[in-house]
């Protein structure tokens, strides 16, 4: 029993200095020390008193060191998880992120996030060759002594002790934080969400054998042209159209007398899919299943009677927005390779969607989907608009005074960058569609989510706990809101949102009227309630949003 304590207390000290790095928290510190606590005395405790396996040298050891090292090397995992996130990594996000990356974007993410990698492997390697250390001092130290025999009442006590630790796994909670089982629990939970995509799309398509119950309905002109463009991991603080000091969107500034900006819209969700699932179906915070089994914004066009286009920078066939994608009447996915990591730049995009705005068709969605800011940051433009490479200037210098760290400064020059280009290939969509042909036309543009970009800590990359993951611009452009005073456009300009119900805005515009349609959430609509939105309605990480002051462009409003 103290050749098993011994060990024990090396394995709660490694645990303890992973928590005083702040790569565990204080919950899980206490769970992963219980489950060590009745797991490495449980187990060794009961092969130490077999008397065959007792005999072999070494093996107490070599065992101890196995069980260590597997929760050390859960730690610096969770711990890298904690420090990209922002939140521990058992989350639905981070779960399709981690399990529904590729060869490519592994290697992109690698590349851009290898100085994070680097700590983690540090600590686990650090901490384990103390551990190893004093194992192996420890086990000379019992080499020069005979064996002994484990008494009766220590035989009782380890087996009290292992039958503790296999009752821990009774409790879910207890049986996900053995190491041994995280990740192979969290495999089967995402299997079980491709199974679930699958009975979606099954579900679907018992929703289309019933389309009377959309009640879909056409109450626009003959001609109506909708280009929706969704940008990638997009902070509305770092847009000059926004106030941000450096002046990352002079194109779409120029526009700004004919641009409807809004203030204060932030996203549902701070990753991609989760994201995506609410704005373009009846889903939203309060139904995030919703997406199952009623029809999203694609097939209510067509029901409507549009001509519908996905044009994408990112992965065909991705998952549930591959299946959303394959509907569209004509696809484009320009980015050939096997994921985001491809250098390919949203610029190349503007072909695809010309030759859709020419399309005869009376009546066409277009869907745009950006690869944006995605990290890695300095990917998503070419040289010619890396424009804040040796910036030195007040955000170089706010970043400095805050404790930023040079990598985190140079990784936000890179992102101002990427927001520059997507300034670039945007304004570029905006006066393409402005150029299409007669009837009604609008273009809106919303992200995805935000980026946490230096804002509030010493961290590049998505983030769960930060606003920033969360803050993002989203503006318009619409031929029939032209002759509106500046008063109208104010208050659209003011109204709060979040893009869960971004699809009613969409229908909207689309001039689609259905079971599915509430003009309440429609931001554009006359009878918008922003009451819904109001402080406290809002919610990011399950907690209410209060909207932080933000600096505007104060432009006349026409």
């Amino acid at each position: 029993m103290k050749q098993l304590a011994y060990r024990l207390g090396i394995g709660i000290a490694g645990l303890a200095s992973f928590w005083s790095l702040g790569m565990i928290s204080a919950n899980e510190f206490a769970k992963s020390g219980l489950l060590m606590a009745t797991g490495l005395p449980g187990i060794a405790g009961i092969l130490l008193a077999v008397p065959g396996i007792r005999a072999r040298p070494g093996w107490l050891s070599t065992a101890g060191m196995a069980i260590l090292l597997l929760f050390f090397f859960d730690a610096a995992l969770k711990g890298f998880l904690r420090d990209y996130f922002g939140l521990r990594p058992n989350p639905v996000l981070v779960l399709q992120a981690v399990f529904n990356s590729n060869p490519d974007e592994s290697g992109e993410f690698f590349r851009h996030n290898w100085r994070e990698v680097g700590k983690a492997l540090l600590a686990f390697v650090a901490i384990g060759a103390t551990a190893f250390a004093l194992e192996r001092r420890l086990a000379r130290s019992e080499a020069r002594r005979p064996a002994k025999v484990m008494r009766k009442g220590g035989a009782v006590a380890t087996g009290l002790l292992l039958a503790s630790f296999l009752a821990l796994h009774f409790n879910p909670t207890m049986a996900k934080e053995n190491p041994a089982l995280f990740w192979p629990i969290r495999y089967l939970d995402y299997r079980a969400q491709l199974e679930q995509a699958q009975a979606m799309q099954r579900a679907i398509a018992g929703n289309m054998a019933q389309r009377s119950e959309w009640q879909v309905r056409y109450a626009g002109p003959q001609a109506n042209t909708v280009v929706w463009v969704v940008g990638e991991s997009m902070n509305r603080g770092n847009m000059s159209l926004y106030g941000y000091e450096r002046g990352t969107t002079p194109m779409l500034d120029a526009m700004r007398r004919e641009l409807i900006v809004f203030r204060d819209v932030i996203s549902s969700e701070p990753a991609t899919m989760s994201s995506l699932m609410k704005m373009l179906t009846p889903a939203d915070l309060n139904a995030p299943d919703a997406w199952h089994s009623k029809p999203d914004v694609l097939m209510l066009a067509k029901e409507a009677g549009y001509r519908t286009f996905w044009i994408s920078n990112q992965v065909p066939n991705d998952g549930w927005l591959g299946l959303v994608s394959s509907r569209a009447d004509q696809q484009v996915f320009i980015n050939k390779g096997a994921g985001r990591g491809e250098n390919n730049f949203d610029g190349n995009l503007l072909p695809g969607l010309e030759a859709a705005l020419a399309d005869p068709a009376p009546k066409k969605l277009i869907v745009v989907h950006l690869l944006g800011a995605h990290p890695t940051y300095d990917m998503r433009y070419p040289s010619s608009h890396a424009r804040f490479d040796d910036a030195d200037d007040a955000v170089t210098r706010r970043l400095s005074a805050a404790g930023r760290s040079a990598w985190i400064r140079r990784l936000r020059n890179e992102y101002d960058n990427a927001v520059a280009y997507t300034d670039f290939v945007v304004a570029g969509m905006i006066k393409a569609t402005m150029a299409s042909g007669a009837g009604a036309a609008s273009l809106l543009f919303s992200a995805d989510h935000g980026q946490e970009v230096g804002h509030t800590r010493d961290h590049a990359g998505q983030s769960v706990a930060d606003a920033s993951g969360y803050e993002i611009p989203m503006f318009l452009w619409t031929r029939s809101f032209s002759g509106k005073n500046a008063d109208d456009k104010a208050i659209l300009e003011n109204r709060p949102y979040q893009t869960d119900h971004l699809e009613h805005a969409v229908l909207g515009l689309l001039r689609i009227e259905s079971s599915y349609y509430l003009a309440s959430r429609d931001i554009l609509s006359d009878a918008f309630l922003g009451q819904d939105f109001s402080n406290g309605q809002r919610r990011i990480n399950g907690q209410p949003y209060l909207p932080r002051t933000v600096m505007f462009n104060q432009a006349p409003a026409s």
